[in-house]
């Protein structure tokens, strides 16, 4: 059965949100970022009370049930290998659990972005910058390598950059273990082929020197802002890293010596991981590095270990490029709060730069009706409230509050522009608020009406979108399980023409459940929606 947030309520009145829980303890909150093999979740520990994140494994229904069967094996193999290391500079993997047949990976949640990501949104970074970052990953895997564990697939999307300025070394779902036999179990080529040393293409046994030529090219990406072998095709970058030496990086500077190194061809006279970790060490404390010797330069294939002819070998790592979409066992998925993969929005139809249908104040906290308000508020006060920042009905332990954005328009509107603007500027509105959502992120907050008292601290998820509620809509949940007074807040914000609204349905104390909460703020939405048509 397929995992979401959002599902049909029995009455058709629209979509929820529901939660679930794993193992009876971790509670599915918001997706992170989906791949083509799973999805990563944001999602809470109930046990020990805090944020995790959980990758989900994705098995295609099409599938013979000895390859399901080897997915989640591999899923579970590289749990396993994670968690056989302790590193700060190597994720951390908390459990893994297969329900539905399905494998749920268990780790520590990270906030901060992917080197890929980093350098996709704000182009190339420093040299000293990714000198420090080959720093913290070279010492991770030195511990992985110490393990007898070959990572096999350092890239910059499995480099993640925290806010906090360290490096963590993700994926090891590729990874090769010394003396693990292969007998009985699929063998598939996994990585992406710009970022794969030249003797794993070949067919060669590759070891950890395989590990330092690809993080090389993950530098040389990040001071670049491209591999170091560039093509349109897989099969030309392929192509291109088994017969051409990596092109010289421009923006390098001093650390383009260190790449030099690191890239060579031939495995055997890249330097040694303790060599490569100081030249880069000392690069980053603003030092020169004592380098070695410069790498020959190959004038036509690798001169590392080459087990068959040229042309076969060309051949044979072709055929595995080709067949990668298709057979790679890897659960490989960013781990972490923000890093999030998503296709951009469409751009809302309908959008027009004339004034909107609501250009006349309405009453606006007269929209809900004294029977919509105390089935929601039983014990709150019921009819138009007088608040000057928002419509707000308190009751005992739980409350609804909706307000009015875009300018300072509020209640019955105290700007008039609000109210006679377009419903492109309506999306601008809806825009900013989307971008600050807190988006995983934490607030304070108190509300003595209902029962909190003094300031407290709470977490909000991701926006989420939501189908089915105005023009374009997203929801946000906000929590609190940290204290003894237990906080749950469900926000639903939508545009309607030229209006943009900000329902929110709050419960303190488990005063309702998670999915009454989210059921509430869509509800109270549609309600208020449908009394602004009547009277527009």
């Amino acid at each position: 059965m397929a995992i979401l947030l959002w599902a049909m309520q029995s009455d058709g009145e629209g979509p929820l949100i529901g939660a679930r829980r794993l193992a009876g303890r971790y509670r599915l909150l918001n997706p992170l970022g989906e791949g083509t093999v799973g999805t990563v979740w944001l999602a809470l520990d109930d046990v020990l009370g805090r944020d995790v994140a959980i990758k989900e494994v994705h098995i295609p229904p099409d599938l013979s049930e000895d390859r399901r069967a080897e997915i989640r094996e591999a899923a579970v193999r590289e749990a396993n290998v994670a968690a056989r290391l302790r590193h700060p500079s190597i994720v951390t993997v908390h459990d893994v659990l297969v329900e539905d047949g399905r494998p749920w990976v268990v780790m520590e949640l990270l906030s901060g972005a992917s080197l890929e990501r980093t350098v996709a949104e704000r182009g190339p970074l420093p040299p000293h910058q990714l000198a420090r970052v080959g720093v913290h990953v070279l010492s991770a895997l030195a511990v992985a390598h110490a393990a007898g564990i070959v990572h096999r697939d350092v890239k910059p999307g499995n480099v993640f950059l925290t806010r906090t300025g360290r490096a963590v070394l993700t994926d090891f779902g590729a990874a090769a273990i010394e003396g693990e036999t292969t007998i009985g179990r699929t063998v598939h080529l996994i990585g992406t082929p710009a970022y794969v040393a030249p003797e794993r293409l070949s067919g060669a046994d590759d070891g950890p020197a395989g590990d330092l030529w690809s993080l090389g090219a993950t530098l040389y990406f990040g001071v670049e802002g491209r591999p170091p072998h560039d093509a349109e095709s897989p099969i030309e970058v392929l192509r291109k890293v088994l017969t051409e030496p990596a092109r010289p990086a421009e923006r390098a500077g001093p650390l383009g010596p260190v790449l030099e190194h690191l890239l060579a061809a031939d495995p055997a006279v890249r330097p040694p991981l303790p060599v490569a970790e100081r030249m880069l060490r000392d690069l980053a404390s603003g030092r020169t590095p004592a380098l070695p010797p410069p790498p020959p330069s190959p004038t036509s294939a690798p001169t590392g270990p080459q087990p068959r002819g040229r042309g076969r070998t060309w051949l044979v790592a072709a055929a595995m490029i080709v067949g990668l979409p298709l057979v790679s066992t890897g659960t490989a998925l960013g781990v972490n709060a923000v890093d999030r993969a998503a296709a951009p929005e469409p751009k809302p139809t309908r959008l027009s730069e004339e004034t909107g249908k609501y250009a006349i104040p309405l009453r606006f906290c007269s929209m809900l009706t004294d029977a919509q308000i105390r089935r929601l508020v039983p014990t709150g006060p019921a009819g138009e409230p007088n608040n000057r920042e928002g419509c707000q009905w308190p009751g005992k332990g739980v409350a609804l509050t909706i307000e009015l954005v875009g300018g300072r328009g509020f209640g019955l509107s105290r700007e008039e522009s609000t109210w006679g603007s377009s419903p492109a500027r309506a999306h601008e509105w809806y825009r900013n608020e989307l971008n600050t959502a807190f988006p995983s992120g934490t607030i304070g907050w108190k509300w003595p009406d209902i029962g909190a008292k003094g300031m407290r601290s709470a977490r909000v998820t991701d926006p989420e979108p939501v189908t089915g509620i105005g023009d374009e809509a997203f929801a946000i949940h906000q929590y609190d399980n940290r204290t003894h007074l237990k906080m749950e807040q469900s926000y639903i914000v939508t545009r309607v023409d030229n209006l943009v609204i900000k329902v929110g349905y709050t419960a303190l104390d488990g005063a309702r459940d998670e999915r009454t909460l989210r059921q509430s703020a869509a509800t109270a939405a549609r309600w208020f929606i449908t009394a602004m048509d009547r009277t527009a």
